[in-house]
């Protein structure tokens, strides 16, 4: 196990490339599996980054921009430790939780929300997205869940 240089971050390397895991996230991967982004060749393969409300109760307009803000920078913070940035990212999939009671937004202001976050981070021209309803996401509390796919070549 090998730690990224300035990042807490381990990372193993992979026959085409490797795996890193924060250290925030050990006990999830322990646990669940996955890797948390994974360079393969040119692409870097991030799993979802979860968007969560952990209060019961409806989470403010400005909170969820908020935390969607720090799922974004821990996407960069990711990519950065396989070589690669926001800029690299190429498609982005979202998987919403409407109507759960766990956010002061409906539908149309949940989407808005989240395409003015967005913007923040993704200049035109945009990756790739698609945006799909699920019923439930894991941690209990998940508004929503994105995942990217970055091509980044290592030979620039």
């Amino acid at each position: 196990m090998r730690t990224a240089p300035d990042h807490d971050f381990d990372a193993f390397p992979t026959r085409t490339g490797k795996v890193v895991v924060p250290a925030a996230l050990r006990a999830d991967v322990e646990q669940y599996h996955y890797a948390p982004a994974r360079r393969a060749g040119d692409f870097v393969f991030l799993s979802g980054l979860v968007a969560i409300n952990p209060e019961p109760g409806a989470m403010s307009a400005e909170a969820f921009r908020d935390v969607l803000r720090a799922v974004f920078r821990g996407m960069e913070r990711l990519l950065a430790a396989c070589d690669a940035g926001l800029a690299d990212v190429v498609e982005l999939q979202m998987f919403h939780v409407f109507d759960s009671g766990r956010l002061a937004l409906d539908k149309a202001g949940q989407l808005a929300a989240i395409a003015q976050v967005r913007d923040e981070f993704f200049p035109p021209p945009y990756p790739a997205a698609v945006e799909l309803a699920v019923a439930d996401l894991n941690p209990d509390g998940g508004l929503v869940e994105i995942k990217a796919v970055a091509f980044a070549p290592l030979a620039r």
